[in-house]
């Protein structure tokens, strides 16, 4: 690679020195006769040019030649500082930072608006870091600077409480002051100093989320709590109700979570757990949109307690919206929550389908008959698949005036007992 940069550098030197061979060739004809006056060697310019477009092309070893060539013959006009410049750059690039630092000091005597003062000073402290750590802490104390401690923080060198002061007395971004508190994280003191100098105007979310779960991790609860009245997100509110929730306190959880918890907010789903557990613990009703955010997806464990959720509101249209949506196999697992229902007059008529494989009816078709609902037995008894099934709906038919429908099922009891007690309850007019 060095041979054929070489070449290249060879030939560009070659199209450059071309005019100036022909233009003498020339004068030596016309001035033969004369004393021929030597002229100055003026080539070293061409290294300046042929340098630039060398380190535009990544050709460094190049450009270094080229522009110390150059620099040998000139250092103090407009073009030997760009030349500088640049050179000190192609030092960087080549991780030789010994002569970076030389070449950059050498920058002090030029002016040029070309000149990136933003990139020049986080270069210098980025060389300072490679050579001495104890240069580049000192350079940062002595001309504090947020291009400086960007450039330190990043670095191996240690930063120590006389860097961290430099929070609050220079303008630092956010961004720059999580750097550093990621840095001194194991030093709860130095962490804390940080957060009681840091201005108003500098508390971002990312920054007061940092602080908050640092206290919480670290078991500082008084500053925890005191940051917390200021600033809230849903991580900090979920560090909030897990502390609640180890004092077993269960109203207190309850109130704690209706204060703080926002609607918006997607905690992690122990929290709404919680929430349920604190609730039945303490016999109070529950906002049922929790049993989703703790259960997620529908389950036997989801069902039950999505449903004992409304059944607890005694809210009939929820109760009949959900059980809707189930299939008969999931209400299976709900006979019990079924009785109930029917029991204490929840239902809604036309879900009553989906309890009809449950294995022992007999208390809701009681509590239908008690409530006079004929039509909901026969929507309860479906394709009248058991014994059981076809005796009441034998009663129900009977209640409803349809004497030929009564006798068809009463004529399909097998059961001695049943078919007596269906003979009994029309005889009587009830059970």
């Amino acid at each position: 690679m060095h041979k054929i940069t070489f070449i290249i550098f060879s030939i560009l030197l070659f199209a450059f020195n071309g005019y100036a061979a022909d233009n003498k060739s020339k004068d030596n004809k016309e001035s033969s006769s004369a004393a021929k006056a030597k002229a100055p060697d003026m080539s070293f310019n061409d290294d300046y040019f042929v340098g630039l477009k060398a380190y535009e092309d990544g050709l460094y070893d190049v450009a270094k030649s080229c522009l110390s060539n150059y620099l040998s013959h000139e250092d103090k006009s407009q073009k030997a500082g760009f030349a500088t410049y640049i050179l000190y750059q192609v030092y960087m690039a080549q991780n030789d930072f010994k002569s970076a630092q030389y070449t950059f000091t050498q920058l002090a005597n030029f002016k040029d608006s070309r000149f990136d003062k933003q990139k020049m000073l986080k270069d210098q402290m980025f060389i300072e870091t490679k050579l001495s750590c104890d240069g580049a802490k000192n350079l940062l104390l002595t001309y504090p600077k947020n291009e400086y401690l960007e450039v330190y923080v990043k670095s191996s060198c240690a930063v120590d409480k006389e860097v961290t002061s430099l929070l609050s007395k220079i303008d630092v971004p956010a961004e720059t002051i999580y750097a550093v508190l990621e840095r001194v994280q194991k030093d709860k003191a130095l962490v804390f100093s940080t957060y009681d100098n840091l201005k108003a105007e500098k508390r971002t979310p990312k920054l007061m989320n940092f602080y908050g779960k640092y206290f919480y991790s670290n078991n500082m609860k008084d500053e925890f709590y005191a940051l917390y009245k200021t600033y809230k997100d849903s991580e900090l509110t979920s560090y909030v109700m897990e502390d609640t929730w180890k004092t077993g306190d269960y109203k207190k959880y309850i109130d704690t979570f209706k204060k703080e918890v926002k609607a918006d907010y997607k905690l992690d789903k122990v929290v709404y757990c919680r929430m349920i557990e604190a609730s039945n613990k303490e016999m109070v009703n529950f906002d049922c949109t929790l049993v989703d955010k703790c259960l997620g997806t529908k389950s036997p464990d989801y069902n039950k307690t999505k449903l004992a959720c409304y059944m607890r509101k005694e809210d009939k249209e929820n109760i009949s919206w959900f059980i809707g949506t189930l299939t008969v196999q999931d209400t299976l697992k709900l006979c019990e929550y079924g009785k109930y229902i029917i029991g204490k007059n929840l239902y809604d008529i036309k879900f009553l389908n989906k309890f009809e494989k449950c294995p022992d009816k007999a208390s809701m078709y009681e509590s239908l008959l008690k409530f006079k609902d004929y039509n909901a037995i026969l929507k309860l008894g479906g394709g009248a698949d058991t014994q059981l099934d076809i005796a009441y709906m034998a009663i129900a038919y009977y209640f409803l005036g349809n004497n030929t429908q009564y006798n068809n099922y009463l004529n399909k009891l097998t059961d001695i007992d049943l078919s007596g007690m269906v003979k009994r309850a029309v005889s009587r007019g009830s059970l």
